[in-house]
């Protein structure tokens, strides 16, 4: 009996070294959204119902996350999940699993199905979180990390998301840019918080802002301290720092039929075990007049018309994508940019230029859905992201703004998330 009651007080013990051995085997992962493994698409992490929002949800509240993505990978294998809590920088926090998780450390992915009548064969998974046996307890910056377990752990995919514990609230302004030269091309805004349920006793080191442009984490503002402080608010009154190139409307494919061609289809071809589609050649927009196009700011969505939105019946196509250029760019590439590339420049959204054609083409395997994207330039050698080259900025452009303001009292030991919010640049 004594050997017994030592056991279980060696339980908590043994848990600690468990968490510690999962932590370390996952540290080879970047703190972003990333797919590692070629055999996974489709990936979707959204509010439960609401797909074309962000990953960000109050503590505490009865929201959840929906995660969905499909495994192309002939054997099905075990899949799990862990979180990891970070800072505001997206580094991994000072706190233990056990300070910001209710439950154990990893789960199993156990929600899944088998693709139905579809060229493509794959495995569809389902997740929702928080669940009941995996709570955060804790606002901040989260990474998701879903791996397959073998023999040794191998991560799939991860995703960045937010969890905000509302205690201040946010005034947001779009105001004309502070740079004339950028008047014409530019978006810029300024903002206020105010304190009300928090205790700030020294806001410049305690309180800072992060500003993203349609959820995009690339080009972000981050680690921003207030400018003026006042007693129970801070004002973000910078000039021409929190500002942003304001692009245009979002080019836009819709592939949720495979039956019927849509606006900017030029061929539908079914094979034995593929569909191919044919885009017609776009031309580039940077010195066309701005013209309003309702977009979802560089988002997507999955589903099909043909087959009543199931998604195990939404297939897979290779798109064929191609913009006109009569001459190619000898220092410069080209890429497909938007939430279906995860805001990041990635070999697989890489176009190649013909010369025979006289333009930039490139296939691309993607899901039933709709989608927006835009033709980025990145100048060979670096990793900076030209919007500017073959779409052009016009100020009037719909856009999101998206308000994060992080707190850390003095003494404790990760950045909190205080307050959240979203506005659109033309209203």
């Amino acid at each position: 009996m004594n050997q017994f009651f030592k056991f279980l007080g060696l339980i908590p013990t043994l848990f600690l070294l468990f968490c510690g051995t999962l932590q370390s085997q996952i540290e080879g992962i970047e703190y972003d959204d990333v797919i590692y493994d070629e055999n996974i698409h489709g990936v979707k992490f959204h509010l439960t119902d609401f797909p074309l929002t962000q990953p960000l949800i109050d503590l505490g509240s009865n929201a959840t996350f929906t995660l969905t993505f499909d495994d192309l990978q002939e054997d099905l294998r075990d899949m799990y999940y862990t979180i990891i809590h970070c800072d505001a920088d997206w580094q991994r926090s000072d706190l233990t699993t056990m300070e910001f998780l209710d439950g154990f450390e990893e789960e199993q992915l156990d929600q899944f199905d088998f693709s139905v009548n579809t060229l493509t064969e794959f495995t569809s998974y389902q997740l929702t979180l928080p669940n009941e046996r995996f709570i955060w307890t804790k606002s901040g910056n989260y990474i998701l990390v879903v791996y397959g377990n073998e023999d040794e752990i191998t991560p799939l995919f991860t995703r960045r998301f937010m969890v905000v514990d509302p205690s201040v609230r946010i005034a947001p302004e779009m105001v004309r840019p502070a740079n004339v030269q950028k008047g014409k091309s530019h978006q810029e805004l300024d903002f206020e918080v105010i304190f009300e349920g928090i205790n700030v006793d020294n806001p410049k080191k305690e309180i800072q802002a992060t500003i993203l442009q349609n959820g995009r984490w690339d080009n972000a503002v981050m680690d921003l301290p207030p400018q003026f402080i006042f007693r129970d608010r801070v004002v973000y009154d910078y000039q021409d720092k929190i500002v942003f190139p304001a692009g245009k409307e979002f080019r836009f494919i819709d592939l949720r039929s495979f039956a019927f061609k849509s606006e900017g289809i030029a061929a539908i071809e079914e094979y034995q075990d593929i569909y191919e589609i044919t885009l017609i050649p776009e031309p580039p927009r940077a010195f066309r007049p701005y013209l309003f196009i309702k977009d979802i700011n560089g988002n997507f969505t999955i589903g099909n018309r043909d087959q009543d939105y199931d998604l195990l019946r939404t297939d897979y196509g290779l798109v064929l994508f191609s913009i006109e250029k009569n001459m190619p760019f000898y220092d410069a590439d080209v890429y497909l940019f938007g939430k279906m590339t995860d805001w990041r420049i990635q070999e697989k959204f890489k176009l190649a230029y013909s010369e025979k054609l006289g333009l930039y083409a490139a296939d691309v395997l993607l899901k039933q859905g709709y989608y927006n994207y835009n033709y980025a330039v990145v100048k060979k050698g670096t990793n900076k992201i030209d919007l500017m080259e073959l779409e052009g900025d016009w100020f009037e452009t719909e856009n999101e703004y998206t308000v994060l303001i992080y707190y850390r009292p003095f003494g404790t030991r990760y950045d909190q998330l205080v307050g959240a919010m979203t506005i659109k640049s033309n209203i």
